[in-house]
């Protein structure tokens, strides 16, 4: 919320001692307060404005091209400068995982981990692209992670997730998984933008620390999940392996299109549970993302997830880092999401 302040100046007081009694006094306090008048209390007025557009200084869209090149060129010159020289990516793929993914994740885990803003990681971050679990857990145990973690990870292989963000030490690929669905054909895109997608997870946890959870309830799932789908979707547009424009965006389209999110207002994508009656967070999210990121730039994305860090609420965060109430900043969204193409139905 905007805060005005209201300003009063002081008054002042002259105090006239008397020289003279009877009419004589009287005329001179009647002098006395006539050249020393009280000053009048001014307020500040808070500034009208017609519309939230103008209010911030935003350009209402009337397309999605604008805001998706908009977008699309501040993510470009981002990352084109490398701010985590120091981080080190560290790839252990087991024998027979597919080397197509191995040079995605590669690929992709690079960029974001050099050129994003976050704090600097206590060790090399660790890739694990395995096929078996007793492969996996053994991997992890052999590069520091204790016995308990290394087994919690490793229960998750094989039940259906090609992909998963640990926290920020580490990302796991189930090449099994993606093999046995043939995922590198049949969500070629999707899996394009997994690695973008997973170690931009890590930046965040880089951040605000463990505080994301399924139910939403200190940060919305359309921020957790719809940011590194849109870093995922650039970052593949970025290498040359599938253009934002005409493939990458169609993949977060599609997905808000669908199902219980296509009536959703973004203000209600909290949870992300995966029940048939739940909204998807992330392709509403990722649009959300590139409204928000057209306007304000990346920085001030990420200065949002530092915020949190902070201990600082989302809504608080939001507007600390952009500027703009995260009210007036769903209202905007929705005033335009038809021509983002996603419309509400």
């Amino acid at each position: 919320m905007n805060k005005r302040l209201i300003t009063f100046l002081p008054i002042l007081t002259l105090l006239v001692a008397a020289c003279s009694s009877g009419s004589d006094s009287a005329a001179s306090e009647k002098t006395a307060a006539a050249s020393n008048p009280t000053t009048a209390a001014t307020p500040t007025i808070a500034a009208n404005y017609a519309t939230l557009w103008e209010k911030y200084s935003w350009v209402k869209p009337t397309s999605s091209s604008s805001v998706a090149t908009a977008a699309t060129e501040k993510f470009s010159a981002y990352v084109a400068v490398t701010r985590n020289n120091d981080t080190v990516i560290k790839i252990a793929a087991q024998d027979g995982a597919n080397q197509t993914l191995v040079g995605w994740v590669k690929d992709g885990a690079n960029l974001v981990a050099k050129s994003f803003d976050y704090p600097k990681l206590s060790g090399p971050f660790l890739e694990v692209i395995g096929i078996d679990r007793a492969w996996v857990e053994k991997t992890y145990i052999e590069n520091g992670f204790s016995e308990g973690e290394a087994k919690d990870i490793a229960a998750n292989f094989g039940k259906g997730s090609p992909a998963g963000a640990v926290d920020n030490r580490s990302n796991t690929y189930d090449a099994g998984v993606i093999a046995k669905n043939k995922m590198l054909v049949n969500d070629k895109l999707g899996m394009m933008q997994t690695p973008g997608h997973e170690f931009f997870h890590a930046v965040q946890f880089s951040w605000t620390g463990p505080i994301a959870d399924a139910s939403g309830s200190k940060v919305p799932n359309w921020f957790w999940e719809g940011p590194p789908t849109f870093v995922g979707l650039q970052t593949a547009s970025y290498l040359g392996l599938a253009d934002y424009a005409t493939e990458g965006r169609k993949f977060a389209l599609a997905r808000s299109n669908s199902g219980p999110t296509k009536s959703a207002l973004l203000s209600e994508v909290i949870a992300n549970t995966g029940g048939p009656d739940a909204a998807d967070p992330y392709g509403i999210g990722a649009i959300a993302t590139e409204f928000l990121v057209a306007n304000v730039g990346m920085e001030k994305f990420i200065d949002i997830h530092a915020n949190l860090g902070k201990q600082k609420s989302f809504a608080e965060s939001f507007e600390t880092a952009t500027g703009v109430e995260l009210t007036d900043f769903y209202t905007m969204f929705e005033e335009v999401r038809s021509d983002l193409g996603i419309p509400r139905s």
